[in-house]
């Protein structure tokens, strides 16, 4: 028998939630959050962050390549933030070596998602978030290609439970008893192409 598959829409905010629980296992010891977490450092209620720090948020995003199902597709630039404090003398060491092991961990990952894999694109020092001011932060960009939207096709399908196959010229309805379940013994004996 079949088993039914329902196939999942992606979106930019589940696609975040998916990458930040992603981070969350991968580095317990840091604190996760978006991009909303720096912003709320500047009003009156400041809030401290919480260090180590990885603070993701998606960038930009552009066109690619067009799909048949009709969904956008787009490749998504996230940045994600990695923030240590400035205190103790190996800070600039640390926050370099924090940065190595996330771009690491993001590249060709995807994060429980039937997308593509994350590719790491660049890392370096972050001088352009005056909110960070005063800590050690590193910028890790990546990238993400996915579709948007729902798709123009029916997306209940069933996956079989069994595969058969023949030989040309034995091939079609009336040589339906010449067909040979796929095993891996099957596949052993199949000539190569």
């Amino acid at each position: 028998m079949a088993n039914p598959v329902q196939a999942k829409e992606i979106t930019i905010e589940g696609l975040q939630e998916a990458i930040e629980e992603a981070l969350r296992k991968a580095f317990p010891k840091a604190n996760v959050c978006g991009y909303e977490a720096l912003t709320q450092r500047k009003g009156a209620g400041r809030k401290k962050l919480s260090l180590p720090a990885l603070v993701l948020s998606l960038g930009s995003f552009e066109y690619d390549v067009p799909t048949a199902t009709e969904q956008l597709a787009v490749t998504l630039r996230w940045e994600l933030r990695v923030v240590c404090s400035k205190k103790g003398g190996k800070a600039e060491v640390e926050v370099r070596e924090f940065a190595a092991h996330a771009a690491s961990f993001l590249n060709g990952n995807r994060f429980g998602l039937k997308v593509k894999g994350a590719q790491f694109v660049a890392a370096g020092e972050d001088q352009f978030s005056p909110e960070l001011v005063g800590l050690e932060p590193w910028l890790v960009e990546f990238e993400q290609s996915v579709c948007l939207g729902t798709s123009c096709f029916d997306d209940d399908f069933l996956t079989p439970d069994e595969v058969y196959v023949s030989m040309a010229p034995e091939i079609g309805l009336e040589n339906i008893e010449k067909y040979d379940c796929v095993t891996e013994d099957v596949i052993d004996e199949l000539p190569a192409s």
